[in-house]
């Protein structure tokens, strides 16, 4: 089972753990080595045993007593048969192990490309084969290494082929609570988008020294607060193993973490944005503000908006403003972590007699309105359409939901806007690997403009096909998709046609 911090300060409950079939290790080409071998393949063998903290003293080459205790010791810590003997499964093994240490802030080898990529999962009969690309956009984007965010994608969504991941192009299960994982699940509006966005807040919180979780910047360092499971970073590890053993590479090719290692700064920090182009929805009621309250940006609305009452067993960021308010006017000495427990409601009841209000444990809208956001914010009445430019993921409590950017107004929980043209773009086999899309510039399909994905949101005015053509609107969402001169945002009209996929409407 997974806990996971999602943004800064905004804890969030136990996510589902989606068990993966990892696919057998790849056969080595380093030999099989016993006691008495030596040569340069037991120096590397060495090596790599004294990096993951086995003892065996210098590299000399030289199979001897103490180089065979330490296989031994590491053959029984992996549950392989303790035999001393390095074949294709204790290397395999070793490998996997020594991924757990790499230091994710560095770019994948130049072997790991689009292509090897979208390879890698053909071969696997992935329906992620075509994002390829994304993953190495993330990549140079946020600073994060390509071949884990391709291997935690596997792990997370079995290949792709979650239901999760199908319905919501959600590839890393965010907020797949276990108590009710799909309905609780995120939607993204694309899976390019969900892997931009997975890249951000893994590097953000858990790669960056001062992020909220870091502990170090390996899959060994985020398993301490990403997963309470403890095999999660060799699960991982085994799945990076498996890709660069398809480039005929291995762990040797990737950068170790040191605690005196320094990194490249990301060429961004700032949280990915799904732009689409032409999207209108109808306000829906919201019953503490009636209309839709919106904010500045979506970090505020985060903060300030009222969702529910706070009472025993809440958590999330608003939470956290009570315990923080409390702390400050009453000295009540709560520990800020979002969670609504016997302390919290304790202190929210001396609050109240303090006020003369009911002493009921719960802080209601009234008192968030009056002591914690002390402004209305403005709204727009329920029932009106709006145009959405822009989409953002975000938290609403501890549930995980979109953010919509209303043109000329401002941030809004999605949850309180119903979109009245936006469709996902949906394949006839969405489990096969034909889920690439071609996009033409014009009806006659010969001029291709864009490829897009199955699942991904786009804007249309008709959800009929036109002599077999859907018309689309959609934009250009990150350099690698812009042709020259288009810059990240720019809107597109395009064609997809009907034998390629069809159009479901996106609530």
């Amino acid at each position: 089972m997974h806990m996971r911090r999602l943004f800064v300060g905004v804890t969030v409950p136990t996510l589902l753990a989606i068990s993966v079939p990892v696919a057998a290790h790849a056969q080595t080409t380093e030999p099989t080595l016993k006691s008495g071998s030596t040569g340069s393949a037991v120096v590397l063998l060495q090596k790599d045993l004294n990096s993951l903290g086995y003892a065996v003293g210098a590299d000399d080459g030289d199979f001897g007593p103490k180089t065979l205790a330490e296989v031994k010791a590491f053959q029984r810590a992996s549950g392989l048969q303790v035999d001393g003997v390095v074949g294709p499964a204790t290397w395999g093994a070793i490998n996997d192990t020594l991924f757990t240490k790499v230091d994710l802030r560095d770019p994948a080898p130049s072997d790991i490309t689009a292509q090897n990529i979208d390879k890698f999962l053909n071969a696997n009969k992935s329906p992620m084969a075509g994002l390829g690309q994304s993953f190495i956009e993330a990549q140079n984007t946020y600073g994060v290494d390509a071949n884990y965010l391709v291997s935690h994608a596997i792990l997370e969504s079995y290949w792709g082929e979650s239901q999760i991941a199908l319905a919501k192009n959600n590839l890393f299960g965010y907020g797949a609570y276990d108590s009710n994982p799909g309905d609780d699940a995120g939607m993204f509006p694309s899976d390019d988008y969900a892997i931009r966005f997975q890249a951000w807040e893994v590097r953000n919180n858990y790669l960056n020294s001062s992020g909220s979780e870091y502990v170090s910047p390996t899959l060994k360092g985020m398993n301490v607060n990403y997963a309470t499971d403890k095999s999660w970073a060799t699960s991982i590890g085994s799945l990076m193993n498996e890709l660069a053993s398809s480039v005929g590479s291995s762990v040797s090719a990737y950068s170790q973490y040191s605690p005196t290692k320094s990194a490249a700064s990301p060429e961004s920090t700032t949280e990915p944005v799904f732009y689409i182009n032409g999207a209108t929805g109808a306000t829906q009621k919201n019953s503490y503000y009636g209309g839709v309250p919106y904010f500045s940006s979506m970090g505020a609305g985060m903060d300030d908006m009222f969702l529910s009452p706070l009472q025993s067993g809440s958590s999330g960021e608003q939470v956290e403003q009570v315990q923080t308010y409390l702390n400050k006017q009453m000295k009540a000495g709560l520990t800020v972590d979002g969670q609504f427990g016997p302390a919290t409601e304790a202190a929210v009841k001396k609050f109240e007699a303090k006020q003369g209000l009911k002493q009921n444990g719960e802080w209601t809208f009234a008192m968030w309105q009056s002591y914690i956001y002390t402004t209305t914010p403005p709204t727009v009445p329920a029932g009106q359409s709006v145009e959405i430019d822009q989409i953002e993921q975000g938290m609403a409590g501890p549930y995980v939901v979109p953010w919509y950017h209303i043109a000329n107004e401002g941030w809004v929980d999605s949850q309180y806007v119903k979109l009245t043209n936006v469709y996902r773009l949906t394949v006839s086999s969405p489990t096969n690997t034909n889920t690439s899309i071609p996009v033409y510039g014009s009806s006659d399909g010969t001029d291709q403009i864009a490829t897009l994905h199955n699942g991904d949101f786009v804007v249309a005015q008709s959800a009929s096909a036109d002599d077999g053509m859907y018309e689309i609107q959609f934009s250009v969402e990150s350099a690698a998709d812009a042709d020259s001169g288009q810059a990240v945002g720019t809107p597109l009209t395009g064609y997809v046609s009907a034998s390629d996929a069809t159009l479901t409407q996106q609530q």
